[in-house]
């Protein structure tokens, strides 16, 4: 599994790093984006198996980021963790066509269960 390539989009740099930690203990190269620009300027240059989103209550910049996955990295799988309970997050979410939503805090066999699903058989996006 070493190898496999995930994108944690988020601007909470506790979240962030927890979520680093977790995802790599699991055995997956990590990397970070802080902004919606990085984000996208990120997968475009590097092969991910998926991306992780952390959300936060009407966090608009990352839900149409996500959207723009979507049109830019169709194949990419989108993972949504959100700090809430939130149906109108969760909502808008799931109109952008994600992989898989999550709530925080994220229990570590859930969340290594939906990355190995997320990454099975995968190359990454920009690989051909």
């Amino acid at each position: 599994m070493r190898g496999s390539e995930i994108l944690i989009c988020g601007s909470e740099n506790r979240d962030l790093t927890e979520l680093r930690h977790l995802i790599g203990r699991q055995g997956y190269s990590v990397e970070t984006a802080r902004t919606p620009v990085n984000a996208i300027q990120r997968t475009r240059v590097s092969p991910f198996q998926a991306a992780v989103f952390l959300l936060d209550d009407g966090d608009e910049a990352w839900l149409e980021t996500i959207t723009a996955f979507n049109d830019l990295f169709p194949a990419l799988p989108v993972i949504v963790l959100a700090d809430h309970e939130s149906l109108e997050t969760e909502r808008r979410a799931r109109q952008c066509k994600i992989f898989y939503y999550l709530l925080r805090p994220v229990d570590g066999a859930e969340m290594k269960a939906v990355l190995q699903d997320a990454t099975a058989g995968r190359t990454g996006v920009n690989e051909k």
